[in-house]
């Protein structure tokens, strides 16, 4: 973007303002030779006319030293050239055939539970037939099981006992009451066996017994009622439920008699599901809704979990009222309701409508019966326009006791629309469906009584399978669906029976589809509901359930609206839409690779998931480019193969890579869970020993003999070409004099198989092809690419990574499909390093008035002089050039076609997202814009063949400028507009929701989804008395180091400069590990949460890594270490007993792990009792194998 005459002004200027300054460079320059002599004429010598030219000259000095980076120590070019030599078969995407084969895999999945599922409904149906002559009664209480009947399951991720059920009671059942739960066991143990994702099994009674398998200790603090929660009752009453609940808090209603109406309506609300609609209502002389969603004031709403969230609250917030209730005012409100969503909506045929009174039924003593008749003549009114299809049930609520016959009358009459009674006479011939009163006293059990209120609506008898939304299981860990039928004896209702599946099974043919760079696939319900979709997270990272939210909300593209409705109405069939590139969704163009194009067409292929209620739908964003697969290939003769466990191989030469189990020996080689035909069986099951070596013989064989584990096709062939980096890599390990800078080096592919170095033990959970390093290079193919800075959960501080792609031949470098994706990890410092050794002027004051930085593509600072100042704020994640200068930013956001500002909406958090992009095709450079900037003046370009900006600011005096920020959250300081030349920090909004009809707000609505948010990353931690037992792979000898120089950006050191009370310089300076001083500070702390690291799910321990022999006198010594080792453990499972630590993502949108943030203990669940829950989670054993 090169300026005209009318910018040479400002460019003198800001060479004037800058000569003074670097004229004491001219020294350190020339001593630098020709490269600082180089940067000095640059930045001094030149003229106004020249000084253009400067910036770019430096711009290219610095991408030749990535460019070094990338060759020599990431070794890019020497893959690109092995890869550029292998044989690939192209494959085109077909949307139809693969929505096919997609759908039949997912309706096995389904098939293998509805058979569950009809098994032990049969089982359930005979044994009730044999209880009619020989009663079946036997209980096995849950909450009595001895803990020595269960151990550890990692499917159910607690404690249970595979062999038996166990049952919890409600408050009503008897003691004949039909139980087969003992009938059930050898078919629920056998169901489990055979059956992979399947969770927990039930069978839940019409009289109240709820029998699990496996058993499980839960919900032991009182009785247990699931006769009124959502899967109960959607599966004995599937038809929808239209209902309205009005919570009378009028003048004469008590404290107590409101606490039991408010306690009644929560229970209605939690036995009701998303396909249930409700609202809730109070009545005194007004009627009131509930106010956190406009909708609600007009329609009934889908009971969804956010609605029924802001319901929850609205009713814990009901006061009394001083005023007489007006019930007429009420029921006139709950009809105008439900007249308003029929009118809204396509009424089924066979949804029930009822309006639940919660009131004392008192009228004002003035005029009570005229009362009573008016609210009567309302209902027979309102109804009679709906074809007196409402069904009215009151509850009253007693007095201490005491409740009036009169108010008990007028409730009946209410329940029973008697209008007659009052002179109303009927305005229809259409009979009224008769309503029940009950009363309701502090000793009620509600979820027995209230939450049973559909009892009173018809029975239709409707014998079919009902299938749940995902929802956390209550009783494990994880996001479960629900497979659940009625049981019936001839026309009696027996209770249901049920199968919780894990989501992640279900899902993972959608979550790990990976066929093309320019498709992907989605999965809704037949309402369009989003279960899947590449925008969310991976099902087995959730611990709550998605977002309720309409697929039209991710697929924001124009004439979308048209396909959703071909989707939900035609079981199968295809269609093709042009989109023009300027409204497209982020995740489009990174697919695109026509560059220049003004439009390009979405192909959508779609299939209703036989016997579901589920739709999948393969999308390909045309025109596709085909995709490269390697054609057999050999595994290199030097390069050994070395799976990344290494805690189960034995390891001789282990050592720790900071909190990392790692070996220099070889790089080692992990497979995520994308590698695999089944993911969710290789994430829910431990590897073991054996296993690993099936892997690794499989791998190796270069004869195909030997039988593939369980691995998807083309795997081999990507560890056999990624196993060519290997020489390289460890060439560089000896020779090259980055090392002190070089945290890893790593190479991944699109199938999620990893190879690094040094070779590390990684989390089983650990998606290479999900991280922003891989998304990034993808996104920017052939570019180096900038990530970070981020907290490095190996233990290695705050890291900045480079990342390149490789593809199928070098012709193809812009345009084609990567074939993988390189990354190096290097310490935060380094990268300031370089421009200080490249750029000396970067270095004249400290970075105080001439500050040097580097910046990607989204506005975050890879390199400034304050993310290595030891006063500056931690963490340095996330620090944007908004941030750190304001008045670069508010100028550069006035160079047209520069940046732009973006939203998107983020259904996960419920939030808009605002953020920048940078033009990376800039050309030229870039300085002050805006007159009247005296006092700082700035130079910014790209870093070619980079997704970088290097940028150089002179400032003389303090700026003015600033950029909206908030101090305390990310919450954007103006939610209500956005204009593009308005300098704010990256942000987020609250992303407004209509909740009744799940739409979003008319301005919203325009914005594109976002791309999925990092997932949280975990790694396997390692047992505290390892970290003293193995070495550091890496030593770089800090405390020998006595020059700054010498110390600056080394892996582990920290050049200690300010005091423990971060104000006072020290005396004299030294260089200390990083745990000693973190970020320049002596004593400061760690962002990581101890040293020690414990961080993952499974800790591993000294016994697991070595079996190198040691003399006699270790016996000895092994049983003093064994007491230590197994007290130490003892006291750390007490204190942290149930402890699931794992890493949580900041706040910001993207990228950092900040371990500041670490979870010691899981959520505890009120009343789940979990006693014994994930001891198991510690590997624990003796030492004997390292002292044999």
């Amino acid at each position: 973007m090169a300026r005209g005459g009318g910018r040479r002004e400002e460019a003198a200027s800001f060479t004037t303002s800058f000569t003074t300054s670097f004229s004491t460079a001219a020294s350190a320059a020339r001593g630098r030779g020709p490269l600082g002599l180089v940067c000095l004429a640059l930045l001094c010598g030149l003229g106004a006319a020249e000084a253009e030219f400067a910036i770019l000259e430096e711009a290219q000095v610095v991408a030749a030293q990535m460019r070094k980076l990338a060759a020599e120590e990431l070794g890019v070019v020497t893959m690109q050239r092995i890869f550029n030599s292998f044989v690939y078969t192209e494959k085109i995407s077909n949307g139809e055939s693969e929505v096919q084969q997609l759908a039949k895999k997912i309706r096995e999945k389904f098939n293998r539970y509805l058979d569950v599922v009809n098994r032990n409904k049969q089982v359930v149906e005979a044994s009730y037939t044999a209880h009619l002559t020989s009663p079946l009664t036997a209980i096995q209480d849950c909450c009595t099981i001895p803990p020595s009947m269960m151990e550890f399951d990692g499917n159910f991720n607690t404690n249970v006992s595979r062999t038996i059920s166990c049952d919890r009671l409600s408050t009503t059942v008897n003691s004949r009451a039909f139980n087969p739960g003992r009938d059930l066991n050898s078919v629920l143990a056998d169901n489990l066996k055979s059956n992979p994702g399947i969770k927990w099994q039930y069978f839940s009674s019409e009289e109240g017994i709820f029998t699990v398998f496996p058993a499980h200790k839960f919900r032991c603090k009182g009785s247990y009622e699931h006769r009124s929660r959502p899967v109960y009752v959607s599966t004995v009453r599937p038809q929808s439920k239209h209902i309205v609940v009005i919570v009378d808090h009028g003048a004469s209603v008590t404290e107590t008699q409101l606490q039991i109406a408010k306690d009644a309506a929560q229970v209605i609300l939690s036995s009701i599901d998303e396909h249930d609609k409700i609202s809730v209502l109070t009545v005194a002389d007004t009627v009131r809704t509930c106010s956190l969603d406009q909708c609600y004031k007009t329609f009934l709403s889908p009971a969804t979990s956010e609605t029924k969230r802001k319901m929850s609250t609205f009713v814990s917030s009901i006061k009394s009222s001083d005023s007489p209730t007006q019930h007429a005012v009420g029921f006139q409100k709950a009809f105008q309701l439900i007249r308003n969503t029929n009118n809204g909506t396509k009424l089924q045929g066979n949804t029930d409508m009822v309006i639940i009174y919660l009131s004392a039924g008192i009228t004002s003593k003035d005029s009570s019966e005229d009362d009573k008749k008016a609210t009567l003549r309302i209902i027979n009114e309102e109804n009679s326009f709906l074809n007196n299809s409402v069904m009215i049930l009151t509850y009253a609520l007693m007095n201490e006791g005491v409740t009036g016959l009169k108010e008990l009358a007028f409730l009946r009459d209410l329940a029973e629309q008697n209008s007659v009674k009052y002179g109303v006479p009927d305005r229809t011939a259409l009979p009224v469906i008769k309503g029940s009163m009950m009363v309701l006293n502090q000793l009620s059990n509600l979820e027995t009584t209230v939450g049973r209120f559909y009892t009173n609506l018809p029975n239709r008898m409707i014998d079919e399978a009902v299938f749940s939304l995902p929802f956390s299981d209550e009783m494990g860990d994880g996001l479960i669906m629900t497979v659940s039928k009625p049981c019936y004896f001839g026309n009696l209702l027996l209770g249901i029976v049920g199968v919780d599946v894990n989501l992640a099974y279900i899902l993972e043919d959608v979550t790990y589809y990976q066929d093309s760079l320019g498709s992907y696939t989605f999965l809704i319900d037949n309402k369009g509901y989003t279960l899947m979709h590449p925008s969310l997270t991976r099902p087995y990272l959730l611990s709550e359930p998605p977002l309720h939210t309409d697929i039209i909300h991710y697929e924001n593209i124009p004439k979308f609206e048209l396909v959703r409705q071909n989707i939900l109405s035609i079981p199968l069939g295809s269609q093709i839409i042009t989109v023009p590139v300027n409204s497209s969704l982020s995740w489009h163009v990174n697919k695109l690779r026509e560059i220049g194009k003004e439009a390009y067409n979405v192909s959508y292929a779609w299939k209703m998931v036989q016997d579901t209620s589920f739709i999948l739908c393969v999308v390909v964003i045309q025109p596709e480019i085909p995709v490269k697969q390697l054609k057999n290939l050999n595994t290199v003769p030097s390069s050994k193969l070395l799976y990344h466990r290494l805690d189960l191989l034995g390891q001789p030469n282990a050592c720790l890579h900071f909190k990392q189990l790692a070996t220099l020996e070889s790089p080692t080689v992990m497979l995520s869970a994308g590698s695999f035909s089944s993911p969710y069986e290789h994430l829910s099951q431990p590897e073991t020993k054996r296993m690993v070596e099936h892997y690794t013989a499989y791998l190796s064989d270069n004869t195909r003999l030997i039988a593939n584990p369980g691995l998807k096709f083309s795997v081999r062939n990507e560890v056999m070409a990624t196993s060519h980096v290997t020489d390289e890599w460890m060439t560089q390990m000896e020779m090259s004099s980055l090392n002190s800078y070089i945290v890893r080096r790593y190479i991944a592919t699109p199938n999620g198989v990893l190879r690094i170095y040094p070779g590390s033990l990684m989390d089983k959970a650990f998606d290479p092809t999900r991280r922003q390093w891989y998304l990034h290079a993808v996104a920017n193919p052939g570019l180096i690419t900038f990530t970070g800075p981020y907290l490095d959960v190996g233990g290695a501080g705050y890291v900045v990574t480079i990342s390149h792609t490789v593809h199928s031949s070098s012709a193809q470098m812009s345009s084609g499909h990567s074939v993988a994706v390189m990354g190096i990890d290097f310490t935060l410092r380094y990268f300031y390093k370089v421009l200080m050794d490249l750029l000396p002027v970067c270095n004249q004051d400290g970075g105080n008035k001439i500050r040097c930085f580097i910046m990607e593509d989204r506005g975050y600072l890879v390199a400034h002089p304050t993310l290595i100042d030891p006063k500056g704020h931690a963490p340095v994640e996330q620090q944007h050039i908004t941030h750190k200068e304001p008045l670069v930013a508010n100028d550069i956001l006035n160079h047209p076609n520069f940046v732009k500002k973006n939203l998107c909406n983020s259904f996960s958090d419920r939030t808009v997202q605002r953020f920048y992009k940078f033009n990376t095709s800039l050309v030229g450079d870039l300085t002050n814009l805006v007159h009247g900037s005296h006092c700082s003046k700035y130079r910014l370009t790209r870093i070619p063949g980079t997704n970088a900006f290097v940028g150089i600011v002179n400032e003389t005096c303090d700026s003015l400028a600033f950029c909206a920020c908030s101090m305390v959250d990310r919450l954007c300081l103006n939610c209500h507009r956005m204009e593009q030349n308005e300098c704010e920090c990256p942000c987020e909004c609250p992303l407004e929701v209509n909740e009744c009809t799940g739409n979003l707000t008319n301005a919203e609505s325009r914005n594109p989804s976002c791309e999925v948010h990092q997932e949280p990353m975990t790694f396997t931690a390692i047992d505290p008395s390892l970290q003293d037992a193995l070495p550091q792979c890496i030593n770089t000898q800090c405390n020998q180091r006595t020059e700054s120089g010498d110390c600056f950006g080394v892996l582990d050191c920290e050049w200690c400069m300010v005091d423990s009370d971060g104000k006072t310089h020290l005396d004299k300076s030294y260089c200390a590990p990083q745990k000693e001083c973190f970020g320049g500070i002596v004593g400061a702390k760690s962002p990581y949460v101890d040293d020690l690291g414990a961080i993952g799910d499974e800790v591993i321990t000294l016994n697991m890594i070595k079996s190198a022999p040691v003399g006699p006198v270790a016996g000895g010594i092994m049983g003093c270490i064994m007491v230590l080792v197994l007290a130490v453990y003892a006291y750390r499972h007490q204190i942290h007993r149930r402890s699931h630590q794992h890493m949580s993502p900041l706040a910001a949108q993207e990228m950092s792990v900040r371990m500041s943030n670490l979870e010691n203990d899981r959520d505890e669940r009120d009343d789940d009792s979990h006693e014994d829950r994930g001891i198991s989670k510690y590997q624990i054993t003796s030492l004997s194998k390292i002292l044999k």
